[in-house]
């Protein structure tokens, strides 16, 4: 080693371990903000069940497939009913997504435009003014060869980083 390389050493040294480390400090404050401001932990709920999430109780959460006038031939429609009791200040939620587990999985958002009947007690989203207890009745129309299983998630910005991922199998 000459002179110069022995002298700065330590200098070297520090830099080849800080360099690295700043790196990875600065891509973790990054990262971490994105992770606790989406739904990145789900909480399984199974049929049949609730569970307490953002202050509400969620569930139970059942399902069917339906008939409705206004669906498309090659689709068929799953009714999805979630029951929740805010139980204190209302619960604020993002819009609940169905999704099909399996080898190729898909994604639906509900349809409201399917010919139902209206009603003004049917709710397809979370109730910023409601403290009582209430449920939502969500359609979505998926295609015939849908077979799921299908999850229902739904999330919370009171609840994040975690959302509800509830099993359904009309």
């Amino acid at each position: 080693m000459t002179g110069w390389w022995r002298s700065n050493a330590i200098a070297l040294g520090a830099i080849v371990l800080l360099v690295p480390a700043t790196y990875a400090a600065l891509t973790w404050n990054e990262w971490s903000a994105i992770l606790q401001s989406s739904d990145s932990r789900p909480i399984a709920l199974e049929p049949g069940d609730t569970l307490e999430y953002a202050g509400a109780t969620i569930g139970p959460v059942t399902s069917t497939y339906s008939e409705l006038p206004s669906a498309p031939r090659g689709t068929k429609i799953v009714t999805v009913t979630v029951k929740i009791d805010p139980g204190g200040p209302p619960i604020i939620c993002d819009a609940p997504v169905l999704h099909e587990s399996g080898a190729d999985p898909r994604e639906w958002k509900a349809s409201s435009d399917l010919g139902r009947d209206w009603d003004p007690d049917l709710r397809t989203f979370c109730s910023s003014e409601e403290t009582g207890p209430y449920q939502l009745d969500l359609d979505y129309l998926v295609p015939d060869d849908a077979s799921g299983p299908f999850t229902l998630e739904l999330g919370s910005a009171a609840g994040r980083p975690e959302f509800v991922s509830a099993v359904v199998d009309p």
